[in-house]
């Protein structure tokens, strides 16, 4: 035999193998940019117009604005209501303190001379000034009173000395007792007296 028909035979050569083509990543990238497209046309289709933006706006700070109000009305409804209940506490205080026993207490007699400067006329008043106090406040009120008799005179004279001629006129002296009451407590430092009496009053002007 010859060594020709020994010889192996030679191996059968591997296959090569391609990567994709040119076309298939055109392909792909074609697709890719078609999906990109879909998706910001259909965001760009669902975003308001310029228009739209303006309306919701005004929708907005339209809305802002009635809570505003609404707060406010709610705020001025509380004040009236709190306002209401101070005036009704007031009122059943004072309510309860005319059901109990008063006494009258002198605050001394007054001689006050003022210079009416409208008529240039000077007056002279004369009069016993009390004050009403509760039964259960009159151990109070006199320490009070002990302590601030001076200033509380001095209050009373001044607030007699700023009345108008036409106010010591008055049968009732509504004003003056309005003053005088206001002056007295003031002085006291606290509400002790409920009503100012004048006795043997007395106004001469020359």
């Amino acid at each position: 035999m010859s060594a020709s028909a020994h010889a192996p035979a030679p191996a059968a050569e591997a296959p090569v193998k391609r990567g994709p083509g040119i076309m298939t990543l055109v392909k792909a990238l074609a697709f890719v940019s078609v999906i990109v497209l879909i998706e910001v046309a259909a965001a760009t289709a669902f975003l308001p117009s310029a228009e739209e933006t303006r309306e919701t706006g005004k929708r907005l700070v339209a809305a802002a604005q009635g809570a505003d109000a609404e707060v406010a009305a709610a705020d001025t409804e509380a004040a009236e209501a709190a306002g209401h209940d101070e005036h009704a506490a007031a009122s059943s205080e004072h309510a309860e303190g005319s059901n109990q026993p008063t006494v009258e207490l002198s605050l001394g007699p007054y001689h006050v001379i003022a210079f009416n400067p409208s008529t240039g006329a000077s007056m002279s008043i004369d009069f016993e000034l009390f004050g009403v106090v509760l039964a259960a406040d009159e151990p109070e009120f006199a320490e009070r009173f002990g302590l601030h008799a001076k200033r509380l005179n001095e209050q009373v004279t001044i607030a007699i000395r700023g009345m108008e001629s036409a106010d010591f006129t008055d049968p009732g002296l509504g004003l003056i007792k309005r003053v005088v009451l206001e002056k007295v407590n003031r002085a006291l430092g606290k509400p002790l007296v409920r009503e100012a009496v004048f006795s043997e009053f007395a106004f001469i002007e020359r």
